[in-house]
């Protein structure tokens, strides 16, 4: 079974709960930013010591990506949806919790300059290679485990708090790169050079690959 079928069973799941589960305080809406953006999920307590979590977030910012003497703009979208067990060990407030984040996650990149850069190992003028423009695309799936607390279903009352810090794995970057505009943009030695150049951008990269994950929340129990 694909991790989107597992997804969309789980949204179903949690969607399709009795009213009845609901008014014994077993399900919850938590609003949550962090490292991964703004999130907003639904919690389901099956019992003491386990909690089902799926919901979306939204991350989405610019940032500058540095290669010798070239800097890329770069628009990152880690945008997408989540599913998650959480396991109480102790009955309390304290989890461990595993399961994926799904959706493409993505860098566009595009650099221009009014001044000869090296690409790859060469200079080229701005006439040359006229302007740059790429992506790297990240695995659509990735595995996340972590730890916290979280108050949701603690006591009686209906608003709780939790704390989750963790990791991500996005995996290694896919990147493309291409030269438009240029009077060179199709020569063959600017072709090779764009392949190291893109061998360059994925070292400077790869500290996505792990990505880092701490959220805080509020949530209201129904």
């Amino acid at each position: 079974m694909s991790f989107a079928t597992k997804f969309s069973a789980l949204v179903l799941a949690l969607s399709g709960l009795s009213a009845t589960a609901i008014a014994e305080g077993d399900f919850a809406i938590t609003g949550s930013a962090g490292t991964m953006g703004g999130a907003v999920e639904g919690q389901f307590q099956v019992n003491d010591y386990f909690q089902l979590r799926a919901g979306v977030n939204y991350l989405a910012f610019d940032e500058s990506i540095d290669v010798d003497d070239i800097s890329y703009d770069g628009e990152l979208d880690f945008s997408g949806l989540g599913a998650f067990v959480d396991f109480h060990p102790l009955g309390n407030s304290f989890f461990v919790t595993g399961g994926a984040y799904a959706g493409g996650k993505s860098i566009d990149l595009a650099a221009s300059s009014a001044v000869p850069v090296e690409i790859g190992g060469v200079i080229f003028t701005p006439d040359q290679y006229g302007r740059l423009e790429g992506d790297v695309s990240f695995d659509d799936v990735a595995p996340f485990i972590g730890l916290g607390f979280d108050t949701t279903f603690e006591g009686d009352g209906h608003w709780g708090f939790s704390i989750l810090a963790g990791a991500a794995v996005f995996g290694s970057g896919d990147v493309t790169l291409e030269a438009i505009g240029g009077t060179l943009s199709n020569d063959p030695t600017l072709q090779a050079e764009l392949l190291n150049e893109v061998e360059e951008i994925e070292q400077e990269i790869e500290d996505y690959e792990l990505w880092p994950v701490v959220q805080v929340g509020l949530s209201y129990r129904f």
